[in-house]
Order: C-alpha cells, then structure tokens, then sequence
C-alpha cells in the first residue's frame, strides 16, 4: 500500500488491531516502529509523529522505538557520518520529542550497551532501553553493572564495502549467539560474519520453503 502516509499506516493499525481483539485484555501487546529511515523523502520524525497519534487511539502496551536500513543500519548503533555522540541511543533526542505525543511506554533500541547510555535513556523520561544485542554477547550484562563492572560488549566490526550485506550480515550475527544462547552454550562473538550470514541465509531459505508448502496445502 503506497501513496499518502495515513494508507501507508493502515496495514499496520489493520494488524494491531486484529492482534488486540485476539488476545486476552492481559496480553501485552507491543509495537516496534522506525522513527527514521535516514533516506531522502524517505519516512521521518513528522510521519513517525503522526503514526504515533493513530496508534495512541489503539490499545498498545510498548512502543519500541528504532531507526534507520540496510543502507544506514543506525539499528545497530552505526551513523552514517561516525560521529561517536550518535553510536548509541543515536536517535535519543528524536525519541524523546516522539515520546512526548505517545500515550504508552516508550523504549529506545539501537546499538546501546554502556549504562550510562542505558541511564541517559531512562533520565530522559523514556521507560525503557532495549539492549538486546548487548546481551546477545554478554548475557549476564546487568549483572555485571549491578556489581560495578565497566562493561560494554560489543561485536568486531563488519568493513565490508556493501553496507546493506554487511548489515545482514550483523544481523546474523546476533542471531548466531542468540541461536547458541537458546541452547545452553555460550556466545561466540568471534564468529565469522561471512559464514554466519550464510548460515542465516540457508536458514531463511529452508523456513521459506516450509511456508509455502504449508500455504499450498
């Protein structure tokens, strides 16, 4: 659905909607939305300001706030231009202006992984930091906070030429040590990005074609 903004939205109101009505009143019922593709006439803060108003006419628990594409992954806490203020909470400006029309729980995401970034957010009057992939590589990440540790995990940088592979490809990534976690070993942050792009793809691939069988049964 293209055209005007408020057609562009109405798959996603379509979707909480019918999400809402199928759940008990006691499910959570959350909504990640881009506050920014950083793209030329692409979506920006004024249509994620707008999106934010219809969706405050729907029942929404969470609003998970995040960024950027493939071409400028600002997702995973890179700027296009490098500056080193916008590596993590990146947008957190933005997200505190868009958090201050939304009637729910805000949460910011986007490459966050030092505490006093995580407490940057929480100061600023947003509820919550996600800081998924942080403890896709430190799970016990809190806990090392809470005793007073300086960490702040983070994966060895992707260089590759082709900014939307080398985003699949940390995505992958984390998908890798989340995939590990899930199994009761430890994260392997070393990993070769190649391969776990590869083996992600494989995946998609595999899980691709089960779904089209099952539809065409």
């Amino acid at each position: 659905m293209g055209g005007s903004l408020e057609n562009r939205a109405r798959l996603l109101l379509a979707v909480v909607s019918a999400v809402r009505n199928a759940v008990s009143p006691q499910f959570c019922v959350a909504v990640k939305l881009n506050s920014a593709d950083f793209q030329r006439g692409g979506f920006d803060a004024n249509d994620a300001k707008q999106v934010i108003q219809w969706l405050n006419e729907q029942q929404i628990d969470l609003l998970e706030l995040s960024g950027g594409s493939y071409e400028a992954p600002a997702m995973q806490g890179e700027a296009r231009d490098g500056r080193t203020l916008a590596r993590e909470a990146y947008f957190l400006e933005m997200a505190g202006e868009l958090a201050s029309v939304a009637r729910m729980p805000v949460m910011v995401t986007g490459g966050i992984r030092r505490l006093a970034i995580v407490e940057q957010v929480l100061d600023s009057g947003i509820a919550m930091a996600g800081i998924g992939t942080a403890m896709a590589i430190e799970p016990h990440l809190v806990k090392h906070w809470r005793e007073g540790r300086n960490s702040h995990p983070q994966l060895p940088p992707i260089q590759w030429k082709r900014k939307p592979l080398a985003a699949l490809a940390s995505m992958a990534v984390v998908k890798f040590q989340l995939h590990r976690l899930s199994r009761g070993l430890k994260p392997r942050p070393q990993v070769s990005a190649l391969w776990a792009l590869i083996r992600d793809q494989v995946y998609i691939a595999r899980r691709t074609r089960q779904y089209k069988k099952a539809m065409t049964s």
